[in-house]
């Protein structure tokens, strides 16, 4: 940063920031024209500092940590608040002066003087005291930042309890999801940071209002306690709004964080919400989530009216009740000098009477929002030894050559965060897995496999006993059953921040091992494609390769492999035994393989553990068990293939279908790199404008808030500017009037001649003081009111617009952008016009007349005055341009740093486990603290330009205040005239630097409506209804087929077809499948289907309806595809399955069991992990892969659609339940047309018909597998190279 070696004139004038104004002048602002953090401002010095500090008590730190800064602040602070009394004593003797006869204008001059140098000491002084509180501010916002950051890798995921009941719903809820720690972030980290921002107006704000209180007894004596009365009064009323209004905030806090919860979980799972056409739905619980948020809103704004009118009528009232008592009471002369000293007071009281309630009500907020995140920082963790987080590098772990576990129970959760009963539980567990070898885990689905590595890793409750395993030196990899992936490239991932970095060969070798050789080939960016969230851009066999190739490339000692090979067909498993479990990559490597190839694996591995229902029903070594003969019973049960069968050992990818051209696959002399010029780049940089923010986005706000609501607020705007110079000249005529020899006040003023003179009769004159302060409260009261109507009003509609808009946009707008930045828009910018928008909107306004109102008086009453003011103004005009062309940049480019962040956040959420296993986490919190500081480095300079910015215009206001009242002495106007000139200038001054500082404020918040109008135009899906075109309820019927016609279906206009003259026939009840090889156009028919990707030419028809006449979501909800990717939602069971509530529990109860999710015999019920239909799941629960696919199946099932789509849906099974299942798709859906789209031929072998798709998205064969089998074609190739030939081939001849 500049600031870090500057002289001291650059110091005092802050010109060392004027580099980036010859940037700004020329170019847009970009990320290399900013100046990067001072070592003092880095975040990760920052918070080292607070994992150093004894006990963490992160507010007792935070106090420490900034001392220095707020030691300063409160200094300067109280400076300016004591000597500012200076410019009202100096007004005091001015008036003084003007009023006596006698005029000695050279003291008046000095007075003016000494205003002018006490006015230009606050300019320098408030420079300092801002930057000094401002990093306090950054550098408390930033260790708060990364505290929560530093939290969410350390805690345990509480919502992974399936079992629990509803009863434990709500305290899952209470746990930190992606919305509330997002909320965390941008709301509460916020909001106590801003405490150390402006710690010291409390202290400032009592010492003004006890110097402005002993000065007003000394100007009215004991009349002035009428006025303190008065605050007293104010203070007793505000204290029930006070109570309600901590109430208040928190619930409105928890229904903010479920709108952000709804939001995230929405866009998260919106690829499956459009297939099943429930995006609208689901868009719906969003809307009815904000409603709730926006009704707490109108009590937040219910109580903010009340507080804002007593405190902005305190004055005038304390005003009001003191010049009462003056004249009235105790029979004094209101002079000039005593008016307009006592209006400088009140004024003065002002500031600090409404800063200290609301100094009051924000440190309550403060401390709801501290309550928040200690909340959340004392979530429960993983233990110490499961994170290598903060951990030395050379420490060493009493278990390092140790595997296993020692007496030890397991369970989902804490015991004291759920249900104790029929929660899954897992153990005792007895086991030494032997060092250097592979040991197999193997079991039926639901029986604790998956779990048991998560006890592995520290990611399950131990209730009782100790795991054996050390994590120390990045000494674990993992490969989940779901693979997470990183929003990078296929390289990336593959190396995964691994301290060998890139090795050539070694990488080579392993994405070799992993059959990844054919896929890169058809990337053009090869291993430097990205790959997009949740690894949109692979399929789930290529994600699985991916996932097994990180952990493989790793250097860890220990790789724990969660059924990789469940993805992959039988040619890639072998490949992969061969290469990879059987190769030099995992030579001495302990490796525990979840897998149910156990004739594959077992001639080679070591061990075996075989579970059931959460307990080990068989362990040792594979010797041991197989000379007892119990090894022949476990291949029976879990085998998932015919040990009898040669396989083929050639490199083949998961799809059988790729094997009729690959006979083998040889390492290519340069396999990895780009076929063409392209990046691979999936993700597009975050779109930032560029100039002044449109006329058009300004448009698109006052139409959102209502064109009336804005016109009374101009009229109330203008009304009371008005208002408030016609209180000015009433009180100067008033003072006057007790002073004989005065001139009267101009005819503006003439009605208040017929008022008696106020030694006889002064309660006319109050009566008159009276109207003019009531009219002026209540006009603010509406003013007021009107205001936060009219911010509801935009807020809503602007979010509902937004929501309505990006659920309907298509499916690859999502590919493209990443959560995180949607996420930045439903918080940041919504939040921006929920709350500061408005009130910059009216702030810029009222600034604006106020500038003209003082500008036109001071011009009126002192003529002279203008060649000077237009002198200024120009100077004013002459800064302004600088300051708003870097300062609209710098808010943008910080606006687009926060995207970053949030994405980044997303992603770690939801592969935390990973994270975890492979000791990445200080990986992850360095990428944090380099996101963070690139934001912090923004935000900073920008109010380094501020300041640079707020020293000049105090500067100037300091001279125009001083020559408007010199040019006001030399002309000898009256001293009322004086007084209002001298206060006018002041007014003048504030407003001409706010007007440039809100005109700037303004246009920077209106950058988030501008960012929010980027999203409301976005493209559009097809309507989701048309009225006229809606088919029959009965549609489609069981006796109607679906015909296709010359389909052509293209991603985009300008690209090849990638289905090219598709025609077929299909007939109810038929069961077809549809096999090729990879990027032959399976999925993308699926997806055509369902119009989730548009035709571009030919004809869908559907029972007699062309489905592209329809809306999409008549069509989706009639058509159902289960896919491999399974997507479940925070709630309970029955939620998951029937979200409308359409089916009974009998009916729910009933494909449940038909899944094999329950099993009841007689009168009683066995059940897997399932409580019962109110059971809470999660994005992330305890149920494994297979169960979540039964789930999904049996959501399918309960949808009953005449039109099933299959894509992979039993992959994550075992082979039993497989079959089973198979028997209950033929039984469950026999009068229901299925197309399954088929990796393993064994699938589909059965079927009615098989489609061969071929190069180009052209059918090569359709027909009965027999008839394909006699044919001799690509299907009976496909079949005789598959491993599964023998039982394939029986399948079709009997």
């Amino acid at each position: 940063m500049p600031e870090d070696s500057v002289s001291l004139w650059q110091w005092c004038t802050f010109s060392f920031v004027e580099p980036i104004f010859g940037a700004a002048k020329t170019r847009r602002l970009n990320t290399e024209d900013v100046w990067t953090l001072s070592p003092f401002f880095t975040h990760k010095n920052l918070f080292r500092k607070y994992l150093s500090y004894p006990n963490r008590s992160l507010i007792r730190f935070l106090i420490v940590s900034n001392s220095l800064d707020l030691i300063i602040d409160i200094v300067s602070e109280l400076y300016a608040a004591s000597a500012g009394f200076i410019t009202i004593y100096c007004l005091q003797r001015i008036l003084a002066v003007l009023s006596d006869s006698s005029r000695n204008m050279p003291e008046a001059h000095l007075y003016a003087f000494v205003a002018f140098l006490a006015n230009l000491s606050f300019a320098q002084v408030d420079l300092f005291q801002m930057w000094h509180s401002r990093r306090c501010y950054e550098r408390a916002r930033g260790q708060l930042f990364c505290a929560l950051h530093y939290k969410a890798l350390l805690r345990r995921d509480l919502s992974t309890g399936s079992s629990q009941t509803t009863e434990t719903v709500d305290s899952i809820s209470d746990s930190a999801d992606l919305g509330k720690i997002v909320n965390l972030m941008q709301g509460d980290a916020y909001t106590v940071a801003l405490r150390f921002w402006q710690a010291s107006s409390v202290f400032a704000s009592t010492l003004r209002l006890i110097i402005a209180l002993f000065y007003l007894h000394s100007v009215l004596g004991w009349s002035s306690m009428a006025g303190v009365v008065v605050v007293l009064v104010a203070y007793i009323l505000n204290y029930p709004l006070a109570k309600y209004n901590i109430y208040v905030t928190r619930a409105s806090s928890k229904a903010r964080d479920a709108r952000l919860s709804a939001v995230n979980e929405l866009f998260q799972n919106i690829r499956f919400l459009k297939f099943y056409g429930w995006e609208n739905f689901w868009a719906s619980g969003v809307r009815h989530r904000r409603e709730t948020e926006l009704r707490w809103r109108v009590k937040e704004n219910f109580i903010a009216v009340l507080i804002s009118f007593i405190w902005i009528w305190v004055p005038s009232a304390m005003a009001l009740f003191s010049f009462l008592f003056y004249t009235l009471i105790a029979g004094g002369r209101l002079t000039v000098a005593k008016t307009f000293t006592a209006l400088a007071l009140f004024s003065n009281l002002q500031g600090p009477m409404m800063e200290l309630p609301d100094q009051f009500f924000s440190f309550l907020h403060a401390y709801v929002s501290l309550q928040r995140i200690n909340a959340f920082l004392q979530e429960d963790e993983i233990p110490a030894w499961a994170s290598t987080l903060g951990r030395s590098k050379r420490e060493e772990s009493p278990v390092a050559n140790k595997l296993g576990f020692e007496d030890a129970t397991f369970q989902w959760g804490s015991p004291a965060k759920g249900a104790p009963h029929r929660r899954f539980s897992l153990g005792p567990l007895n086991i030494n897995f032997p060092i250097g070898k592979l040991s197999l885990v193997t079991g039926a689905t639901g029986s604790g496999k998956s779990a048991l590595l998560a006890a592995l890793l520290g990611e399950l409750y131990c209730v009782s006993g100790s795991v054996l395993i050390s994590k120390a030196f990045h000494n674990v990899a993992f490969c989940a059953q779901n693979p997470w992936l990183e929003h990078a490239t296929i390289r990336d991932n593959i190396i995964f921040g691994s301290q060998r970095g890139f090795d050539e060969a070694r990488y080579n070798a392993v994405v070799e091992a992993c059959a990844l050789l054919k896929d890169l080939e058809m990337f053009d960016a090869g291993d430097l494609t990205e790959i997009g969230e949740k690894g949109v851009t692979l399929s789930g066999g290529q994600r699985a390769r991916v996932a097994l190739a990180r952990a493989i490339y790793s250097e860890a000692r220990i790789v724990l492999l969660d059924d990789p090979l469940a993805a992959v067909d039988m040619h890639t498993a072998q490949h992969l035994v061969d290469h990879c479990f059987r190769g030099e990559l995992m030579r001495d490597r302990t490796i525990i393989l979840v897998t149910h190839h156990i004739s594959l694996c077992a001639p080679f591995a070591e061990y075996l553990v075989e579970l059931e229902g959460g307990q080990i029903i068989r362990q040792g070594s594979i010797e041991e068990l197989q000379a007892s003969g119990q090894l022949k019973t476990v291949v029976e049960v879990e085998d998932e293939i015919d040990t009898s069968l040669e396989v083929e050992r050639a490199v083949t990818p998961e799809n059988e279908a790729d094997s009729i051209k690959s006979g083998s696959t040889t390492v290519h002399d340069k396999p990895l790199r780009k076929r063409s010029g392209k990046s691979g780049k999936l993700v597009e940089e975050e779109h930032r404008a560029e100039g002044r923010v449109s006329l058009q986005t300004y448009l698109t706000y006052v139409r959102a808030a209502g064109w009336i609501t804005w016109l009374l607020t101009f009229t109330l705007m203008v009304f009371m500017r008005l208002l408030n110079i016609v209180n000015d000249l009433f009180l100067a005529k008033w003072s006057m009037a007790y002073e004989e020899g005065n001139r009267p006040i101009a005819l503006l003023v003439t009605a208040f001649d017929r008022l008696p003179p106020p030694e006889e009769n002064s309660t006319p004159w109050l009566l008159v003081y009276t109207a003019i302060s009531l009219g002026s409260a209540f006009a603010t009261l509406l003013y007021i009111s009107l205001g936060y109507y009219a911010s509801l009003q935009a807020a809503r509609k602007l979010f509902n617009a937004m929501l309505k808009r990006l659920v309907r946009a298509p499916s690859r707008f999502f590919d493209v952008t990443p959560n995180g930045r949607i996420l930045n828009r439903f918080t940041s910018d919504i939040g921006t016009i929920d709350g500061a928008l408005q009130q910059s909107a009216r702030a810029a306004l009222m600034s604006g007349l106020t500038f003209l109102a003082s500008f036109s008086f001071i011009l009126w009453v002192v003529p002279i005055f203008a060649p000077f003011a237009l002198f200024i103004a120009w100077l004013y005009i002459r800064i302004a341009p600088r300051y708003i062309r870097a300062a609209r940049d710098l808010r943008r480019l910080e606006s687009v740093s926060l995207s970053p962040a949030f994405a980044g956040f997303d992603e770690l959420l939801r592969g935390l486990s990973h994270v975890r296993a492979f000791g990445m986490e200080d990986r992850f919190q360095e990428t944090f603290y380099k996101k963070v500081d690139t934001f912090q480095a923004f935000d900073h300079v920008y109010w380094l330009v501020a300041g640079w910015l707020r020293w000049r215009y105090d500067c100037l206001g300091s001279v125009v205040v001083y020559a408007s009242t010199v040019f006001a002495l030399l002309l000898g106007v009256s001293d009322g005239f004086a007084a209002i000139v001298i206060v006018q200038a002041g007014i003048f001054a504030e407003a001409s630097r706010g007007l440039v500082r809100v005109a700037a404020q303004l246009e920077l918040d209106f950058n988030s409506v501008e960012r929010v109008g980027e999203y409301l135009e976005v493209a559009q899906e097809a309507p989701a209804i048309i009225d006229e075109k809606r088919p029959p309820a009965y549609w489609p019927s069981s006796n109607g087929p679906l015909i296709v016609e010359d389909l052509v279906v293209r991603y985009a206009p300008e690209l090849p077809p990638v289905l090219d003259g598709v025609s077929f026939t299909a007939y109810p009840g038929e069961k077809i499948g549809v096999v090729g090889r990879t990027g032959s156009g399976k999925t993308t028919l699926a997806l055509s289907l369902l119009r989730i990707i548009e035709p571009s030419g030919g004809k869908i028809i559907l029972d007699g309806i062309d489905v592209t006449s329809i809306g999409l979501e008549d069509l989706r909800t009639r058509v159902t595809i289960v896919s491999q990717d399974v997507s479940l939602f925070t709630g309970t069971i029955r939620s998951n399955l029937d979200p409308f509530g359409e089916h009974d529990d009998l009916e729910c109860f009933d494909v449940l069991e038909r899944c094999h999710l329950i099993h009841r015999s007689g009168g009683g019920m066995q059940k897997r992990d399932i409580a019962d239909l109110d059971s809470a799941i999660s994005p992330t629960g305890s149920l494994s892969a297979g169960e979540r696919q039964l789930v999904a199946l049996a959501r399918a099932i309960l949808r009953r659609s005449q039109v099933i789509i299959l894509d992979e849906a039993t992959s994550q099974i075992d082979v039993l339940l497989d079959d089973q299942i198979q028997k209950t798709i033929r039984q469950e859906l026999s009068r229901s047309l299925v197309i399954t789209i088929a990796h393993r031929l064994k699938t589909i072998i059965d079927y009615d018909r098989i489609m061969v798709l071929g190069e180009g998205g052209r059918i090569v064969e359709m027909d009965t597998p027999k008839a394909l089998f006699a044919k001799g074609g690509v299907f009976k190739e496909m079949c005789r190279r598959s491993a599964d030939w023998n039982e394939l081939r029986g399948a079709v001849e009997s």
